[in-house]
């Protein structure tokens, strides 16, 4: 055998023997290996946002040349990085200065053409601020994104010319919004040239929180757009409407939506409204704004740290801010216009008259509201209540001092902010029982009001500023608990400085509690805050001018035996036969008013009609805390809460009589007033809209609601309401 025979047949021995082992190997009779050492682990996957129910954005660079670019992160309510973000918008501004008395302004690098379309007045196409959505966004896997604008704002000159200018304040706005995400907002304002975010030009003029605090919370174009910061950037003065050819600027819209039915075009015929995506139209010319609209600082308030620019209004008037509510006024005319000033067509010289020791004065007192500002003269104090025992005359010790002055008493028997004649001036002690829940029964007022005492011509003087006046009522003998004094009504003075007292004073009133059997006088309940009321309103000035600035005032009358039945003519609007103005049903009715299945109108004063329907909450209605105390809205109900009157029965002094609706359902179907939710109350909750205050007190109609709506409840009250999840 050769030897390349013999290299041949070992390597054919080679291959059997190692097929040998191959087949060994993978046979059943083979053991297996022991376990190798385990190899290192590797690093955690890192925790990342996968139920986001709040964002957080934080822009954390802008780099301008041509294109920008923006970085920035994006995490959830626990901090944890959203990773899976997939669409953003982007809105750029600049701030233009003032110049020549114009205001300053925020113009957007980014613009389009919105064409009119014959879904309005609008005839002409015009220009609109809008966003930069289509440029490249970049996921950087742990949260963070780049995003490069498809617009270069180096060279806009379509639709409008927007020079880039470096030196000038820019804002940057973030929107993430839609795609199962909770909305959120980012904005940046900084100065390119040389990247400083403080100690620049800026025009801050409201904040957020401050809108907030009556619209809790503003969520705009399909609830993505929550910062003014952001607004502004697109809300620019050359930004117009096609369809109505109406400014949407920031400055001019807003007051004009704010003044709304006010407005003098409005109320002279015409309308106020804006078209908006989808050509949907917003008309703002039912507006009513729950404050006197002179009221500038609720908005622009120069002490908001997040509003420095909020004196503004004070300093610098302008045709377009000033024309936004007096929208009759056309400057151009002068005097033939309504200007009384003159001519002006341009805001060069409207601080020569408009301002300090100017002809006209300052903006701000233009906007005084003279009547509120007499009021902080006069203050009312109940100083001692006796003789409260049932079956006696109760004798009230009283006083009006003026505050501004040392408190230095009035003579209301004989100054003339309370002898001025055809009722300019009006001063009234109240008095109402039980604490537990007025219903005033034996007060000898018709229905269910609280009697009371004239005390301009039913005091006497002590001599020493103060004066005494007693009731002609007596306590009934059935009364037990605890009653209520309240004084209030309004001085006169002379605002306008013709000699004459005839301007009334919505002088806050005063309450204290006495006891009747109590060994102390125990006070109502406490559901609600005049602070709170306060935020919309800054002044709750009602029935004339009469009860100004106290709930519990209020509550002596509005109370659930109660109702309109003495004020309604014969044929009221509604065709009821009396309506009630228990605070529990009215309150919740008037600001529920737009969603309510029927009209909610009331009689008052001189058979006048309040009718409420044209009422709009500018908050979610279903936040109970923006008006109640904390927790003052859950079940159970406190075990003294009447039923509400809805029908006073033939005998209008009796309160056994009276038709009810219990008490639960009272305050809920006041919202919820349609059939559907009327038959769940009555036939899941044991409610009744047809019962006696005898039958709720045997027991002999129960509520239940509480086992489902209580706290904890399978639909607690605040959860329903969205309450536990609000900030």
């Amino acid at each position: 055998m050769n030897q390349q025979s013999m290299v041949k047949m070992l390597v054919h021995i080679g291959l059997l023997v190692l097929l040998a082992l191959i087949v060994t190997a993978c046979g059943d009779d083979g053991r297996d290996g022991a376990d190798g050492a385990p190899g290192p682990q590797g690093p955690p996957a890192p925790e990342v946002s996968t139920a986001a129910t709040a964002l957080t954005v934080s822009i954390t660079s802008v780099t301008i040349s041509d294109n920008p670019v923006v970085n920035f992160t994006v995490k959830d309510q626990d901090n944890l990085p959203l990773v899976d973000l997939i669409e953003a918008r982007f809105m750029l501004a600049k701030l233009i200065p003032s110049v020549n008395g114009d205001p300053s302004y925020w113009q957007s690098y980014i613009n389009r053409v919105e064409e009119a379309d014959g879904n309005g007045p609008g005839t002409e196409d015009v220009i609109q601020a809008t966003q930069d959505r289509d440029g490249e966004l970049s996921n950087l896997g742990d949260g963070s994104y780049s995003y490069r604008f498809a617009t270069d704002i180096s060279t806009v000159t379509e639709p409008l010319t927007v020079p880039y200018e470096p030196e000038l304040s820019h804002r940057l706005a973030i929107q993430i919004s839609g795609n199962d995400l909770p909305a959120a907002n980012a904005v940046y304002t900084w100065r390119p040239a040389d990247g400083a975010t403080s100690d620049i030009a800026g025009r801050d003029i409201v904040s957020t929180a401050n809108c907030n605090s009556c619209h809790n919370a503003l969520a705009e174009h399909g609830g993505g757009r929550l910062e003014i910061k952001m607004c502004v950037t697109c809300h620019n003065p050359g930004s117009r409407d096609a369809n109505s050819g109406n400014s949407v600027d920031f400055t001019e819209m807003v007051h004009k939506i704010h003044r709304g039915a006010d407005l003098p075009s409005v109320a002279a015929g015409g309308e106020y409204a804006i078209w908006g995506f989808r050509d949907s139209k917003h008309d703002y010319s039912r507006v009513h704004l729950p404050m006197d609209i002179r009221h500038c600082s609720k908005c622009h308030d120069e002490n908001d740290p997040e509003a420095p620019d909020g004196g503004n209004w004070q300093q610098n008037p302008s045709i377009e801010a000033c024309g936004s509510c007096h929208d009759d006024v056309d400057f151009a005319l002068g005097q033939d216009g309504g200007h009384a000033g003159g001519v002006m067509t341009d805001n060069t010289s409207c601080t020569v008259c408009h301002k300090e020791g100017g002809f006209v004065g300052s903006i701000a007192q233009s906007h005084q509201i003279n009547s509120q500002l007499a009021a902080e003269n006069f203050q009312y104090n109940i100083l001692e209540i006796t003789n409260t025992a049932p079956g006696e005359f109760p004798q009230v010790t009283f006083s009006v001092t003026n505050p501004v002055a040392g408190d230095a008493a009035y003579d209301i028997l004989n100054d003339a902010e309370f002898t001025a004649a055809a009722g300019a001036s009006r001063l009234v002690a109240d008095i109402a029982w039980s604490t537990k829940d007025y219903s005033n029964e034996g007060s000898e007022t018709g229905i269910a009001r609280a009697t009371a005492i004239d005390l301009l011509t039913e005091a006497d003087s002590n001599g020493d500023g103060t004066f005494t006046a007693t009731s002609s009522l007596a306590i009934p003998q059935n009364q037990t608990g605890s009653g209520a004094l309240a004084i209030e009504g309004h001085p006169a003075t002379d605002i306008d400085g013709d000699g004459e007292f005839t301007d009334r004073v919505p002088v806050a009133g005063t309450l204290t509690f006495f006891a009747i059997t109590d060994a102390a006088p125990m006070p109502r309940r406490e559901i609600v805050s005049l602070e709170k009321c306060l935020t919309c309103h800054v002044n709750l000035s009602l029935h004339g001018s009469n009860r100004n600035d106290n709930i519990g005032l209020c509550l002596v009358c509005h109370n659930a035996a109660n109702t309109d039945y003495e004020r309604r003519p014969a044929d009221p609007a509604d065709g009821l036969a009396e309506r009630s103005v228990d605070m529990k049903r009215m309150i919740h009715s008037i600001h529920a008013a737009d969603m309510l299945s029927s009209p909610y109108i009331l009689y008052g004063f001189g058979s006048s009609a309040h009718d409420y329907s044209q009422v709009h909450y500018p908050a979610p209605l279903d936040n109970c805390e923006a008006c109640h105390l904390s927790g003052t809205y859950q079940l159970p109900l406190s075990s003294t809460v009447l039923g509400s009157t809805i029908d006073s029965g033939a005998d209008k002094a009796l309160r056994s009589d009276d038709i009810k609706i219990t008490p639960i359902a009272a305050a809920c179907s006041s919202c919820h007033d349609d059939p559907l939710s009327r038959a769940h109350m009555e036939q899941n909750g044991g409610a009744s809209f047809n019962t006696s205050q005898q039958a709720i007190d045997d027991f002999e109609v129960v509520e239940t609601c509480v086992f489902c709506h209580g706290p904890g409840g399978l639909s607690d009250i605040a959860t329903v309401h969205n309450i536990q999840s609000r900030p």
